[in-house]
């Protein structure tokens, strides 16, 4: 069997945690027997260089709202056989050559099912499309589905959904949303690379330089393991202004290094590699204003910043991968949310393992509650590494379950998936819990009716633009320039009258 696997990868940006899931979900299918798979990616070479497989190109939608929308019209017309505005050497058809050689299509985990990330979103649709049209059989793993779906994107959400054979929904809120809109199909997983750092230790770890040390690692430079602290923050900094950001995440850093005894790793996601940018540009920023012993590493492949993570003493974040990293490795984690996405997701994967309660709102960083809780998280460490160390092998089971399930629903054998039992919860012991809840409730409204007020705002700049090229067509056409003539002959013939 002949599988086609989309992930977002091939990027410019390399971005650690679309890797991992693909490296996963290659992994998975691999142990269950699936191993002709082709990747679908933005760089064909360095996708075969990483992961070793085929690879063939995807297609990209641009990333104007009404553009993507548009792109995705002209495939499905494409399909049905109508008029379509498609050229002849559109990256559709190559596209479409490639899923007809195969025998299934996976859409690799991710959180880009919302319209936040609407042309991802789009690129995912028209690949189901174009596998519906061919007659493959799709599944879909582990996704954040939501919480913003703008439009017409809910409408496009849905009929992709519904045309999978399964659905994964990483989160309680995606799974609520998932089957509202495709009904039972849709059911609970963890994300796709939750043990990827376990998988990666033996193999990446012991290849990783010390923390302060930019030379390569050698027997005796090998950080060990619960030597350091992990910070990994994304390039975004959400509506905090970003100098008071850098002031609170760097002091926070400072009160943990000082609390723990220990250096500050920060490892970041998302960075072009040699070059910097996105994750290392705050991070740069954030180590100039600590004091604590402090290095700010460059990007590291998705192995190996797994790796590195599910090492460390303590994580704290505000990018979701590193939970799911260090939960792999039972490392206690605080989680700081930027936005109501960002929250859905980060207390989802918290929540998998009975740890909602130290994901924290944005506010938080500023109040101090996010110190105040990394404070709990360390000295309750080892009644968390235990909490998480005892659920371990019942979420391995979960995990090796689902991608059992997967691998039957590729080959088209109907599915039928059990429900996991939730987590027991940790629950928060200081008075900062309450104060973050209390946060919370006016924070994340007000973030998702911001996310809302964007896509809007968006929506008729691409109406305004659509309009103006309308005008503008109309303007350079040969019809307007005989109305323009005539009007002009009009003027020289019209009698002129005395005053």
């Amino acid at each position: 069997m002949r599988v086609a696997i989309l992930g977002d990868i091939g990027q410019h940006v390399y971005h650690v945690g679309d890797d991992a899931m693909t490296h996963a979900a290659v992994d998975e299918l691999a142990a269950r027997g699936v191993n002709d798979v082709v990747l679908l990616s933005r760089n064909v070479e360095d996708t075969t260089a990483r992961f070793g497989t085929d690879a063939a190109p995807t297609i990209e939608f641009p990333w104007p709202y009404a553009d993507y929308q548009r792109y995705l019209a002209d495939i499905r017309s494409f399909l049905a056989g109508e008029a379509h505005g498609l050229a002849p050497d559109d990256q559709v058809h190559p596209l479409i050559e490639t899923l007809r050689g195969c025998d299934a299509v996976l859409i690799a985990g991710g959180g880009n099912m919302n319209s936040v990330y609407g042309w991802l979103l789009y690129e995912r649709a028209a690949v189901v499309e174009i596998a519906h049209h061919l007659g493959k059989t799709v599944v879909i793993a582990g996704q954040t589905i939501g919480p913003l779906l703008y439009g017409a994107d809910r409408d496009v959400a849905a009929r992709m959904l519904s045309r999978a054979a399964l659905v994964g929904a990483r989160e309680d809120s995606s799974l609520t949303l998932g089957r509202t809109l495709a009904g039972p199909a849709v059911v609970p997983c963890l994300d796709d690379a939750s043990f990827l750092a376990s998988t990666s230790l033996d193999t990446t770890a012991d290849a990783a330089p010390a923390p302060g040390t930019s030379a390569p690692a050698t027997a005796d430079s090998v950080p060990a393991a619960g030597s350091y602290l992990v910070g990994t923050f994304s390039g975004s900094t959400g509506a905090c202004p970003r100098d008071q950001f850098v002031a609170a995440a760097a002091k926070t850093l400072d009160d943990a290094a000082e609390l723990s005894g220990l250096p500050v790793l920060l490892l970041p996601h998302m960075a072009v590699e040699g070059e910097g940018g996105v994750d290392e540009t705050l991070h740069a920023e954030i180590a100039a204003a600590m004091t604590a012993r402090v290095e700010s590493r460059h990007i590291a492949s998705a192995r190996d910043t797994a790796a590195l993570t599910a090492r460390a003493a303590l994580v704290i974040t505000s990018r979701y991968h590193p939970v799911v990293f260090a939960l792999d490795g039972g490392v206690p984690t605080v989680a700081l949310s930027l936005d109501e996405y960002s929250d859905v997701r980060l207390r989802g994967a918290m929540a998998n393992w009975g740890l909602g309660d130290f994901t924290l709102p944005l506010p938080s960083l500023l109040a101090g509650s996010l110190g105040a809780a990394i404070h709990e998280v360390w000295d309750r460490r080892d009644e968390t590494a235990t909490h998480v160390h005892s659920l371990r092998p019942r979420k391995v089971a979960d995990s090796a379950a689902w991608w059992d399930l997967v691998v039957r629903a590729l080959q088209g054998t109907p599915v039928e998936a059990p429900t996991p039992a939730p987590a027991p919860r940790l629950l928060a012991d200081g008075s900062w819990a309450a104060d973050a809840d209390a946060a919370r409730v006016v924070f994340l409204p007000m973030s998702a009716e911001l996310g809302e007020l964007r896509k809007a705002t968006e929506d008729l700049e691409g109406q305004a633009s659509a309009a103006r090229a309308e005008l503008q067509g109309w303007f350079n056409s040969s019809s307007f320039a005989l109305v323009r003539k005539l009007a002009s002959l009009r003027t020289r013939l019209r009698p002129r009258r005395n005053p």
